[in-house]
């Protein structure tokens, strides 16, 4: 994934990033948003499932949120 990160339109620098998230089967990408220079934020869907996945460039960490389905 390559992704152009700046403050500016004229002055983006480009990130070669290399990582896998390993989405399962029939999981798909369907956003996804830079929160900072550090942290992209990728929504991902399966079905009726609906939750997201925080990627940090810096540490190569990632942090999955996940909706409650509360069914009462």
């Amino acid at each position: 994934m390559y992704i152009k990160i700046g403050k500016k339109q004229s002055n983006l620098e480009a990130k070669s990033i290399n990582y896998n998230i390993n989405l399962a089967d029939g999981h798909e990408i369907t956003d996804i948003d830079l929160i900072n220079d550090q942290k992209i934020l990728f929504t991902i869907k399966n079905n009726s499932e609906i939750y997201a996945i925080i990627y940090d460039i810096e540490t190569n960490n990632i942090t999955k949120i996940e909706q409650k389905n509360d069914k009462r």
